[in-house]
Protein backbone atom coordinates (compact mmCIF):
# COMPACT_ATOMS: atom_id res chain seq x y z
CA UNK A 1 0.00 0.00 0.00
CA UNK A 2 1.41 3.41 -0.93
CA UNK A 3 1.99 6.10 1.69
CA UNK A 4 -0.59 8.84 2.06
CA UNK A 5 2.07 11.56 2.41
CA UNK A 6 4.95 12.27 0.04
CA UNK A 7 8.34 13.88 0.59
CA UNK A 8 8.31 17.56 1.60
CA UNK A 9 9.67 20.46 -0.37
CA UNK A 10 10.70 23.58 1.56
CA UNK A 11 10.65 27.33 1.17
CA UNK A 12 12.30 30.11 3.20
CA UNK A 13 11.18 33.70 2.66
CA UNK A 14 13.56 36.35 3.95
CA UNK A 15 15.01 39.80 3.51
CA UNK A 16 18.28 41.53 4.33
CA UNK A 17 19.31 45.13 5.03
CA UNK A 18 18.15 46.24 1.60
CA UNK A 19 14.57 45.22 2.42
CA UNK A 20 14.21 43.19 -0.79
CA UNK A 21 12.07 40.10 -0.29
CA UNK A 22 13.58 36.82 -1.43
CA UNK A 23 12.55 33.16 -1.42
CA UNK A 24 14.78 30.11 -1.41
CA UNK A 25 13.26 26.77 -2.44
CA UNK A 26 14.69 23.42 -1.34
CA UNK A 27 13.86 20.09 -2.98
CA UNK A 28 13.79 16.79 -1.04
CA UNK A 29 17.18 16.04 -2.56
CA UNK A 30 18.59 19.12 -0.82
CA UNK A 31 18.95 21.16 -4.01
CA UNK A 32 18.33 24.83 -3.17
CA UNK A 33 17.33 27.37 -5.80
CA UNK A 34 16.21 31.00 -6.04
CA UNK A 35 16.46 34.05 -3.83
CA UNK A 36 20.24 34.05 -3.39
CA UNK A 37 20.01 30.66 -1.69
CA UNK A 38 23.78 30.51 -1.55
CA UNK A 39 24.09 33.70 0.52
CA UNK A 40 21.33 32.45 2.81
CA UNK A 41 23.35 29.29 3.40
CA UNK A 42 20.25 27.11 3.34
CA UNK A 43 20.73 23.36 3.81
CA UNK A 44 18.59 20.29 4.37
CA UNK A 45 19.52 17.27 6.47
CA UNK A 46 17.51 14.06 6.29
CA UNK A 47 17.77 11.12 8.65
CA UNK A 48 15.19 8.42 8.03
CA UNK A 49 11.80 9.94 8.86
CA UNK A 50 13.17 13.31 10.01
CA UNK A 51 14.03 16.44 8.04
CA UNK A 52 15.83 19.54 9.32
CA UNK A 53 16.02 22.79 7.38
CA UNK A 54 18.80 25.16 8.46
CA UNK A 55 20.35 28.44 7.35
CA UNK A 56 23.77 29.99 7.89
CA UNK A 57 23.61 33.38 6.15
CA UNK A 58 26.61 35.39 5.01
CA UNK A 59 24.91 38.58 6.25
CA UNK A 60 22.24 39.34 8.84
CA UNK A 61 18.78 38.35 7.59
CA UNK A 62 15.20 38.51 8.81
CA UNK A 63 13.30 35.29 8.16
CA UNK A 64 9.74 36.15 7.13
CA UNK A 65 8.31 32.66 6.61
CA UNK A 66 9.32 28.99 6.74
CA UNK A 67 7.18 26.47 4.89
CA UNK A 68 7.08 22.83 3.81
CA UNK A 69 4.65 21.36 1.31
CA UNK A 70 3.80 17.65 1.31
CA UNK A 71 1.87 15.81 -1.41
CA UNK A 72 -1.13 14.26 0.37
CA UNK A 73 -3.50 11.59 -0.95
CA UNK A 74 -6.46 13.29 0.69
CA UNK A 75 -8.94 11.73 -1.71
CA UNK A 76 -7.78 8.24 -0.67
CA UNK A 77 -7.88 8.86 3.08
CA UNK A 78 -10.55 7.49 5.40
CA UNK A 79 -9.93 10.35 7.83
CA UNK A 80 -7.84 13.48 8.40
CA UNK A 81 -6.68 14.53 11.87
CA UNK A 82 -5.18 17.96 12.58
CA UNK A 83 -4.40 18.71 16.22
CA UNK A 84 -6.19 21.77 17.58
CA UNK A 85 -4.19 24.68 19.01
CA UNK A 86 -5.32 24.70 22.64
CA UNK A 87 -5.99 21.80 24.96
CA UNK A 88 -9.66 22.86 24.75
CA UNK A 89 -9.77 23.05 20.93
CA UNK A 90 -11.75 20.27 19.28
CA UNK A 91 -9.32 17.70 17.85
CA UNK A 92 -10.98 14.75 16.18
CA UNK A 93 -10.71 12.80 12.98
CA UNK A 94 -12.70 14.40 10.17
CA UNK A 95 -13.48 13.72 6.56
CA UNK A 96 -10.88 15.48 4.36
CA UNK A 97 -13.83 17.10 2.58
CA UNK A 98 -15.13 18.73 5.77
CA UNK A 99 -14.68 22.42 6.54
CA UNK A 100 -13.65 24.36 9.60
CA UNK A 101 -16.56 26.10 11.26
CA UNK A 102 -15.86 29.49 12.80
CA UNK A 103 -18.06 31.56 15.12
CA UNK A 104 -21.74 31.74 14.30
CA UNK A 105 -22.53 34.55 16.73
CA UNK A 106 -22.36 38.35 16.20
CA UNK A 107 -18.94 40.01 16.39
CA UNK A 108 -20.26 42.20 19.19
CA UNK A 109 -20.82 39.07 21.28
CA UNK A 110 -17.32 37.81 20.49
CA UNK A 111 -15.82 41.11 21.65
CA UNK A 112 -18.02 41.43 24.74
CA UNK A 113 -17.40 37.89 26.00
CA UNK A 114 -13.82 37.70 24.65
CA UNK A 115 -14.68 34.45 22.88
CA UNK A 116 -11.63 34.60 20.60
CA UNK A 117 -8.90 34.62 23.26
CA UNK A 118 -8.32 30.94 23.97
CA UNK A 119 -8.00 29.69 20.40
CA UNK A 120 -6.02 30.70 17.33
CA UNK A 121 -8.58 33.21 16.05
CA UNK A 122 -6.41 36.29 16.58
CA UNK A 123 -3.43 35.07 14.56
CA UNK A 124 -4.71 32.51 12.04
CA UNK A 125 -7.07 33.40 9.21
CA UNK A 126 -9.68 30.66 9.05
CA UNK A 127 -10.60 29.21 5.65
CA UNK A 128 -14.13 27.84 5.81
CA UNK A 129 -14.09 26.26 2.36
CA UNK A 130 -14.51 22.47 2.32
CA UNK A 131 -11.15 20.72 2.24
CA UNK A 132 -9.23 23.62 3.82
CA UNK A 133 -8.97 22.61 7.46
CA UNK A 134 -6.05 23.49 9.72
CA UNK A 135 -4.35 22.46 12.95
CA UNK A 136 -1.10 22.72 14.86
CA UNK A 137 2.05 20.73 15.63
CA UNK A 138 1.05 17.44 14.03
CA UNK A 139 -1.60 15.71 11.97
CA UNK A 140 -2.17 12.49 10.13
CA UNK A 141 -4.06 10.88 7.30
CA UNK A 142 -5.62 7.50 7.98
CA UNK A 143 -6.67 4.90 5.44
CA UNK A 144 -8.48 2.23 7.41
CA UNK A 145 -5.81 1.00 9.87
CA UNK A 146 -2.80 2.64 8.19
CA UNK A 147 -1.63 6.15 9.11
CA UNK A 148 0.77 8.69 7.61
CA UNK A 149 1.76 11.42 10.10
CA UNK A 150 3.52 14.75 9.75
CA UNK A 151 4.69 16.50 12.89
CA UNK A 152 6.98 19.21 14.17
CA UNK A 153 10.15 18.02 15.84
CA UNK A 154 9.77 20.67 18.52
CA UNK A 155 7.64 23.73 19.27
CA UNK A 156 10.12 25.46 21.59
CA UNK A 157 11.45 27.55 18.68
CA UNK A 158 8.02 28.43 17.29
CA UNK A 159 4.56 26.98 16.81
CA UNK A 160 3.76 24.99 13.67
CA UNK A 161 0.60 25.51 11.62
CA UNK A 162 -0.61 22.78 9.26
CA UNK A 163 -3.14 23.57 6.53
CA UNK A 164 -5.01 21.18 4.29
CA UNK A 165 -5.48 21.97 0.59
CA UNK A 166 -7.78 19.30 -0.80
CA UNK A 167 -7.97 20.63 -4.39
CA UNK A 168 -4.17 20.74 -4.63
CA UNK A 169 -3.73 17.42 -2.80
CA UNK A 170 -1.29 18.94 -0.33
CA UNK A 171 -0.60 19.68 3.32
CA UNK A 172 1.18 23.00 3.93
CA UNK A 173 3.32 23.24 7.08
CA UNK A 174 4.23 26.74 8.28
CA UNK A 175 6.71 27.19 11.10
CA UNK A 176 6.71 30.35 13.16
CA UNK A 177 9.89 32.21 12.08
CA UNK A 178 12.49 33.53 14.54
CA UNK A 179 11.42 36.74 16.28
CA UNK A 180 14.91 38.25 15.88
CA UNK A 181 17.28 38.41 12.88
CA UNK A 182 19.66 35.58 12.15
CA UNK A 183 23.20 36.96 12.43
CA UNK A 184 25.85 36.55 9.77
CA UNK A 185 27.57 33.19 10.22
CA UNK A 186 24.98 31.96 12.75
CA UNK A 187 23.66 28.49 11.99
CA UNK A 188 19.96 28.24 12.80
CA UNK A 189 17.58 25.31 12.35
CA UNK A 190 14.33 26.84 11.10
CA UNK A 191 12.18 23.75 10.80
CA UNK A 192 12.42 20.19 12.06
CA UNK A 193 9.83 17.88 10.57
CA UNK A 194 8.93 14.20 10.93
CA UNK A 195 7.09 12.36 8.17
CA UNK A 196 6.12 8.88 9.37
CA UNK A 197 4.32 6.68 6.84
CA UNK A 198 4.04 3.28 8.49
CA UNK A 199 1.81 1.57 10.99
CA UNK A 200 -1.29 2.49 12.93
CA UNK A 201 -2.08 5.89 14.45
CA UNK A 202 -0.61 4.73 17.76
CA UNK A 203 2.54 3.41 16.09
CA UNK A 204 3.01 6.56 13.99
CA UNK A 205 2.51 8.76 17.06
CA UNK A 206 5.03 6.77 19.04
CA UNK A 207 7.59 7.01 16.25
CA UNK A 208 7.06 10.77 15.86
CA UNK A 209 7.41 11.45 19.59
CA UNK A 210 10.57 9.33 19.69
CA UNK A 211 12.04 11.46 16.89
CA UNK A 212 11.14 14.55 18.97
CA UNK A 213 12.88 13.08 22.01
CA UNK A 214 9.57 13.27 23.90
CA UNK A 215 8.73 10.77 26.62
CA UNK A 216 5.94 10.89 29.16
CA UNK A 217 7.16 11.92 32.60
CA UNK A 218 6.91 9.13 35.20
CA UNK A 219 3.78 9.35 37.36
CA UNK A 220 0.84 7.27 38.53
CA UNK A 221 -2.64 7.75 37.10
CA UNK A 222 -4.98 9.70 39.37
CA UNK A 223 -8.38 9.01 40.82
CA UNK A 224 -10.38 11.40 42.96
CA UNK A 225 -12.32 14.60 43.26
CA UNK A 226 -12.21 18.21 42.11
CA UNK A 227 -14.49 20.84 43.61
CA UNK A 228 -15.27 22.72 40.39
CA UNK A 229 -18.36 21.02 38.96
CA UNK A 230 -20.01 20.70 42.34
CA UNK A 231 -19.42 24.16 43.82
CA UNK A 232 -17.76 26.21 41.07
CA UNK A 233 -16.31 29.27 42.87
CA UNK A 234 -18.57 28.86 45.91
CA UNK A 235 -16.11 26.92 48.05
CA UNK A 236 -15.03 27.19 51.68
CA UNK A 237 -12.96 25.26 54.18
CA UNK A 238 -16.12 23.75 55.64
CA UNK A 239 -17.58 22.45 52.38
CA UNK A 240 -14.22 21.14 51.15
CA UNK A 241 -13.61 19.18 54.36
CA UNK A 242 -17.08 17.61 53.96
CA UNK A 243 -16.27 16.58 50.39
CA UNK A 244 -12.86 15.33 51.48
CA UNK A 245 -14.41 13.04 54.10
CA UNK A 246 -16.88 11.72 51.50
CA UNK A 247 -14.07 11.03 49.04
CA UNK A 248 -11.78 9.34 51.56
CA UNK A 249 -14.58 7.14 52.93
CA UNK A 250 -15.70 6.14 49.44
CA UNK A 251 -12.28 5.41 47.98
CA UNK A 252 -11.39 3.37 51.04
CA UNK A 253 -13.89 0.71 49.97
CA UNK A 254 -12.47 0.24 46.45
CA UNK A 255 -9.37 -1.41 45.05
CA UNK A 256 -7.63 1.50 43.30
CA UNK A 257 -4.79 -0.43 41.70
CA UNK A 258 -1.96 1.90 40.64
CA UNK A 259 -4.18 5.00 40.68
CA UNK A 260 -3.16 7.64 43.21
CA UNK A 261 -6.10 9.02 45.24
CA UNK A 262 -6.30 12.81 44.91
CA UNK A 263 -8.36 15.70 46.25
CA UNK A 264 -8.14 18.91 44.21
CA UNK A 265 -9.17 22.38 45.39
CA UNK A 266 -10.37 24.26 42.35
CA UNK A 267 -11.12 27.92 41.66
CA UNK A 268 -12.84 30.11 44.26
CA UNK A 269 -10.36 30.39 47.14
CA UNK A 270 -9.08 33.85 46.10
CA UNK A 271 -9.31 36.44 43.37
CA UNK A 272 -7.44 35.32 40.29
CA UNK A 273 -3.91 36.71 40.52
CA UNK A 274 -3.89 37.12 44.31
CA UNK A 275 -2.65 33.59 44.93
CA UNK A 276 -1.03 34.33 48.28
CA UNK A 277 -4.15 36.05 49.66
CA UNK A 278 -6.85 33.39 50.29
CA UNK A 279 -10.33 34.69 51.08
CA UNK A 280 -10.34 35.15 54.89
CA UNK A 281 -14.06 34.49 55.22
CA UNK A 282 -14.00 31.27 53.22
CA UNK A 283 -10.66 30.07 54.55
CA UNK A 284 -10.07 31.66 57.97
CA UNK A 285 -7.12 29.34 58.62
CA UNK A 286 -5.62 29.65 55.15
CA UNK A 287 -5.13 26.72 52.79
CA UNK A 288 -2.40 24.84 54.63
CA UNK A 289 -4.91 23.03 56.91
CA UNK A 290 -6.84 21.85 53.85
CA UNK A 291 -3.72 20.35 52.27
CA UNK A 292 -2.74 18.83 55.62
CA UNK A 293 -6.19 17.29 56.01
CA UNK A 294 -5.93 15.72 52.57
CA UNK A 295 -2.58 14.16 53.43
CA UNK A 296 -3.86 12.90 56.80
CA UNK A 297 -6.50 10.92 54.91
CA UNK A 298 -3.86 9.35 52.67
CA UNK A 299 -4.65 11.41 49.58
CA UNK A 300 -2.58 13.73 47.40
CA UNK A 301 -3.57 17.42 47.71
CA UNK A 302 -3.99 19.38 44.50
CA UNK A 303 -4.87 23.00 43.82
CA UNK A 304 -5.93 25.06 40.81
CA UNK A 305 -4.11 28.22 39.65
CA UNK A 306 -4.05 30.42 36.56
CA UNK A 307 -0.47 31.69 36.90
CA UNK A 308 -0.20 33.99 33.89
CA UNK A 309 -3.43 36.00 34.20
CA UNK A 310 -5.09 38.27 36.74
CA UNK A 311 -8.64 39.53 36.99
CA UNK A 312 -9.48 43.21 37.00
CA UNK A 313 -10.77 43.21 40.59
CA UNK A 314 -7.62 41.60 41.96
CA UNK A 315 -5.17 43.51 44.11
CA UNK A 316 -2.44 42.60 41.67
CA UNK A 317 -4.24 44.36 38.81
CA UNK A 318 -4.52 47.64 40.70
CA UNK A 319 -1.15 47.49 42.47
CA UNK A 320 1.05 46.46 39.54
CA UNK A 321 -0.15 47.92 36.24
CA UNK A 322 3.44 47.62 34.97
CA UNK A 323 3.19 43.83 35.29
CA UNK A 324 0.40 43.63 32.70
CA UNK A 325 1.18 42.63 29.12
CA UNK A 326 0.37 45.19 26.44
CA UNK A 327 0.17 44.84 22.69
CA UNK A 328 1.81 47.00 20.02
CA UNK A 329 -0.88 49.66 20.51
CA UNK A 330 -0.25 49.82 24.26
CA UNK A 331 -3.56 48.09 25.03
CA UNK A 332 -3.93 45.41 27.68
CA UNK A 333 -3.97 41.88 26.29
CA UNK A 334 -7.41 40.66 27.32
CA UNK A 335 -7.52 36.90 27.84
CA UNK A 336 -11.17 36.28 28.73
CA UNK A 337 -14.35 37.46 30.44
CA UNK A 338 -14.42 35.04 33.38
CA UNK A 339 -14.63 36.50 36.90
CA UNK A 340 -14.32 40.31 36.57
CA UNK A 341 -12.55 39.94 33.23
CA UNK A 342 -8.90 38.93 33.02
CA UNK A 343 -5.74 40.04 31.28
CA UNK A 344 -2.29 38.58 30.61
CA UNK A 345 0.79 39.14 32.73
CA UNK A 346 4.11 39.89 31.06
CA UNK A 347 6.01 36.68 31.78
CA UNK A 348 9.30 38.31 30.68
CA UNK A 349 9.02 41.04 33.31
CA UNK A 350 11.55 40.16 36.09
CA UNK A 351 9.11 41.22 38.82
CA UNK A 352 6.39 39.00 37.38
CA UNK A 353 8.81 36.09 37.22
CA UNK A 354 9.80 36.66 40.84
CA UNK A 355 6.14 36.75 41.87
CA UNK A 356 5.38 33.53 39.98
CA UNK A 357 8.39 31.85 41.57
CA UNK A 358 7.29 33.01 45.02
CA UNK A 359 3.68 31.84 44.90
CA UNK A 360 4.63 28.55 43.22
CA UNK A 361 7.15 27.84 45.98
CA UNK A 362 4.59 28.79 48.64
CA UNK A 363 1.80 26.62 47.24
CA UNK A 364 3.99 23.56 46.86
CA UNK A 365 6.37 24.08 49.75
CA UNK A 366 4.86 26.01 52.63
CA UNK A 367 1.20 25.10 51.96
CA UNK A 368 1.91 21.51 50.96
CA UNK A 369 0.09 21.01 47.65
CA UNK A 370 1.82 18.44 45.43
CA UNK A 371 -0.42 18.58 42.33
CA UNK A 372 -0.86 21.87 40.49
CA UNK A 373 -3.59 22.25 37.91
CA UNK A 374 -2.31 25.22 35.90
CA UNK A 375 -4.99 26.84 33.75
CA UNK A 376 -5.35 29.57 31.10
CA UNK A 377 -1.71 29.05 30.18
CA UNK A 378 -2.18 30.32 26.62
CA UNK A 379 -2.03 33.84 28.06
CA UNK A 380 1.77 33.63 28.16
CA UNK A 381 2.07 33.45 24.36
CA UNK A 382 -0.78 35.52 22.97
CA UNK A 383 1.47 38.33 21.74
CA UNK A 384 5.07 37.78 20.54
CA UNK A 385 7.30 40.22 22.39
CA UNK A 386 10.71 40.64 23.99
CA UNK A 387 12.48 38.99 21.08
CA UNK A 388 10.49 35.78 21.45
CA UNK A 389 7.82 34.23 19.25
CA UNK A 390 4.80 32.35 20.61
CA UNK A 391 6.51 28.98 20.84
CA UNK A 392 9.50 30.40 22.70
CA UNK A 393 7.30 32.35 25.12
CA UNK A 394 5.19 29.30 25.97
CA UNK A 395 8.23 27.07 26.49
CA UNK A 396 9.88 29.69 28.70
CA UNK A 397 6.73 30.15 30.79
CA UNK A 398 6.26 26.42 31.34
CA UNK A 399 9.90 26.05 32.34
CA UNK A 400 9.41 28.88 34.85
CA UNK A 401 6.57 26.96 36.51
CA UNK A 402 8.56 23.74 36.76
CA UNK A 403 11.66 25.47 38.10
CA UNK A 404 9.67 27.38 40.73
CA UNK A 405 7.75 24.46 42.24
CA UNK A 406 9.03 22.20 44.99
CA UNK A 407 10.83 19.07 43.76
CA UNK A 408 8.42 16.21 43.14
CA UNK A 409 5.46 18.44 42.25
CA UNK A 410 3.17 17.00 39.58
CA UNK A 411 1.56 19.27 37.00
CA UNK A 412 -1.75 19.09 35.15
CA UNK A 413 -1.65 21.70 32.37
CA UNK A 414 -4.89 23.16 31.03
CA UNK A 415 -5.73 25.83 28.50
CA UNK A 416 -2.29 25.27 26.99
CA UNK A 417 -1.09 24.91 23.39
CA UNK A 418 -0.79 21.12 23.30
CA UNK A 419 2.37 21.13 21.20
CA UNK A 420 4.18 23.05 23.94
CA UNK A 421 3.07 20.59 26.62
CA UNK A 422 4.42 17.41 24.98
CA UNK A 423 6.80 15.71 27.41
CA UNK A 424 6.73 18.71 29.76
CA UNK A 425 4.02 17.71 32.18
CA UNK A 426 2.76 14.67 34.03
CA UNK A 427 -0.85 15.35 33.00
CA UNK A 428 -2.53 17.52 30.39
CA UNK A 429 -6.12 18.32 29.62
CA UNK A 430 -6.94 17.14 26.11
CA UNK A 431 -10.45 18.54 25.67
CA UNK A 432 -12.81 21.34 26.54
CA UNK A 433 -14.65 21.52 29.87
CA UNK A 434 -17.60 19.21 30.29
CA UNK A 435 -20.94 20.84 31.04
CA UNK A 436 -23.85 19.95 33.27
CA UNK A 437 -25.76 18.91 30.14
CA UNK A 438 -24.80 17.16 26.89
CA UNK A 439 -24.04 19.95 24.43
CA UNK A 440 -25.05 23.35 25.79
CA UNK A 441 -27.58 25.79 24.40
CA UNK A 442 -28.08 26.53 20.70
CA UNK A 443 -26.42 29.93 21.24
CA UNK A 444 -23.34 28.41 22.86
CA UNK A 445 -22.97 25.90 20.04
CA UNK A 446 -22.04 28.82 17.80
CA UNK A 447 -19.27 30.19 19.99
CA UNK A 448 -16.12 28.47 18.80
CA UNK A 449 -14.04 25.34 19.05
CA UNK A 450 -13.10 25.69 22.73
CA UNK A 451 -16.60 26.02 24.20
CA UNK A 452 -17.93 24.05 27.17
CA UNK A 453 -19.54 20.84 25.92
CA UNK A 454 -19.72 17.33 27.36
CA UNK A 455 -20.24 15.97 23.84
CA UNK A 456 -17.13 17.72 22.51
CA UNK A 457 -15.07 16.83 25.57
CA UNK A 458 -15.87 13.16 25.07
CA UNK A 459 -14.97 13.40 21.37
CA UNK A 460 -11.61 14.95 22.26
CA UNK A 461 -10.91 12.23 24.82
CA UNK A 462 -11.17 9.78 21.96
CA UNK A 463 -9.49 12.06 19.42
CA UNK A 464 -6.32 12.62 21.45
CA UNK A 465 -6.18 9.19 23.11
CA UNK A 466 -3.06 8.33 21.07
CA UNK A 467 -1.12 10.81 23.26
CA UNK A 468 -2.01 9.07 26.52
CA UNK A 469 1.03 7.51 28.16
CA UNK A 470 3.24 8.66 25.30
CA UNK A 471 3.40 12.46 25.62
CA UNK A 472 1.80 12.67 29.09
CA UNK A 473 -1.18 11.14 30.85
CA UNK A 474 -4.34 12.60 29.34
CA UNK A 475 -6.78 14.46 31.59
CA UNK A 476 -10.25 14.04 30.04
CA UNK A 477 -11.98 16.22 32.69
CA UNK A 478 -14.60 14.79 35.05
CA UNK A 479 -17.36 12.22 34.93
CA UNK A 480 -20.76 12.50 36.63
CA UNK A 481 -22.90 9.82 38.24
CA UNK A 482 -25.13 12.11 40.31
CA UNK A 483 -28.73 12.59 39.12
CA UNK A 484 -28.93 16.41 39.05
CA UNK A 485 -26.74 16.65 35.92
CA UNK A 486 -28.77 16.78 32.71
CA UNK A 487 -27.28 13.67 31.13
CA UNK A 488 -28.97 10.37 30.37
CA UNK A 489 -27.77 7.23 32.11
CA UNK A 490 -26.23 6.13 28.83
CA UNK A 491 -24.33 9.41 28.47
CA UNK A 492 -23.04 9.21 32.04
CA UNK A 493 -21.79 5.67 31.48
CA UNK A 494 -20.24 6.54 28.11
CA UNK A 495 -18.33 9.44 29.68
CA UNK A 496 -17.11 7.31 32.59
CA UNK A 497 -15.98 4.48 30.32
CA UNK A 498 -14.00 6.81 28.04
CA UNK A 499 -12.38 8.61 30.98
CA UNK A 500 -11.33 5.36 32.63
CA UNK A 501 -9.99 3.61 29.51
CA UNK A 502 -8.47 6.45 27.48
CA UNK A 503 -7.14 8.84 30.13
CA UNK A 504 -4.87 9.01 33.14
CA UNK A 505 -7.09 11.15 35.39
CA UNK A 506 -10.37 9.74 36.73
CA UNK A 507 -11.97 12.64 38.59
CA UNK A 508 -15.52 13.46 39.58
CA UNK A 509 -17.18 16.39 41.34
CA UNK A 510 -19.95 14.27 42.83
CA UNK A 511 -20.55 13.95 46.56
CA UNK A 512 -19.53 10.30 46.69
CA UNK A 513 -21.30 9.76 50.00
CA UNK A 514 -24.61 10.06 48.10
CA UNK A 515 -23.85 7.35 45.54
CA UNK A 516 -26.23 4.40 45.57
CA UNK A 517 -25.26 0.77 44.96
CA UNK A 518 -25.63 1.03 41.17
CA UNK A 519 -23.40 4.12 41.00
CA UNK A 520 -20.78 2.46 43.16
CA UNK A 521 -20.79 -0.60 40.89
CA UNK A 522 -20.28 1.59 37.83
CA UNK A 523 -17.33 3.29 39.49
CA UNK A 524 -15.86 -0.04 40.58
CA UNK A 525 -16.09 -1.37 37.04
CA UNK A 526 -14.36 1.77 35.73
CA UNK A 527 -11.50 1.27 38.20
Amino acid sequence: MTALLGEPTFCVRWHGDDGRRRAAHVQPSGLATGGDATSLGVSLQRGGDSWRLSVEPSCEVVVDAVEATLPAALDEATALYLNGYNSWTDSVERDPRDRMRNFRVPRAAIRHWVLDASGDYRFVEADERPGHQHGFTYGYLRRNGEASLVGSLGEDTGITLIREDLPAGELLVRKEPPAVPVAAGERRCLLGLAVVCAGSVDEATERWLALCGVRALPCSPLVGYTSWYRHYTDISEQCLLHDLDALADCLGSFELGERRPTFQVDDGYTRVGDWLRPDNEKFPHGLSPVAAGVRERGLMPGIWIAPFVCERKSQLFSAHPDWLLRDEKGELVVTGSHWSGHVALDTLNPEVRNYVARFMATLTGEWGFSLLKCDFLYAACMVPHGGMNRGQLMADALDLLRQSAAPGTWFDLCGVPVGSALGRTEFCRIGCDVGLDWDGSAYMRGTGRERVSTKNSLANTRGRAHLNGRAFRCDPDVFFLRPDVRLTDEQREELLEADSTLGGVLFTSDDMSLWDERQRKLFSRAL
